[in-house]
């Protein structure tokens, strides 16, 4: 099945959807692109959420999604915001997408060395697993291993203080950063 067809799937039935298919199907179609977010409009989200203006960071988390509907924060944050106001179809349907795209990251190791690395579709999905675990970020590697891109993430649980090391392939998003290198500079010139 093509991106969009998985995509559909997802948007028609959140709970049962094959979300590891529908990422890799991303990441094999043109649509595919592992930039960091919009900063832009996460500091007008976040500052939304901070003064209490739901409706402002739902605007900003629409569009978010509209530029990469598999941003694992942005349904999170969708998740709260329908949750907080009380519209809980949307609330779950969210949730079921975060859930479900979380779970395709976890399933794909457990991220103790390189041969069990998470396997990410970019390295935004790295901080999300973080933080779902519970811990924060202290330090960050980059690791080139038998040919292969690696994040080494040293990190600090919130809770109890142990400190963790987590390794996560990047070769997806480093892969394509590689290949499209000279891209953003001719378009930029056009």
């Amino acid at each position: 099945m093509t991106y969009q067809e998985l995509l559909h799937a997802v948007r028609a039935n959140p709970v049962d959807a094959d979300y590891h298919a529908l990422r890799m199907a991303y990441v094999h179609s043109d649509e595919y692109r592992p930039h960091p977010h919009d900063r832009e409009t996460v500091t007008v989200m976040n500052e939304a959420l901070r003064v209490g203006d739901l409706q402002g960071a739902l605007v900003a988390t629409q569009k978010l999604l509209e530029r990469d509907y598999l941003d694992i924060m942005a349904h999170m944050v969708a998740d709260y915001i329908y949750t907080s106001s009380d519209d809980l179809d949307n609330a779950l349907f969210h949730r079921a997408i975060a859930r479900g795209l979380i779970d395709a990251v976890l399933a794909t190791g457990n991220g103790n060395d390189f041969h069990t690395a998470f396997i990410v579709i970019n390295t935004l999905e790295e901080y999300v697993i973080l933080r779902v675990l519970g811990y924060m970020l202290l330090q960050q590697e980059f690791v080139e291993h038998d040919g292969h891109y690696f994040d080494v993430l040293l990190a600090q649980h919130q809770e109890s203080g142990e400190r963790a090391r987590f390794v996560f392939n990047i070769d997806l998003p480093f892969g394509w950063f590689l290949q499209h290198q000279g891209d953003e500079a001719d378009e930029e010139n056009r």
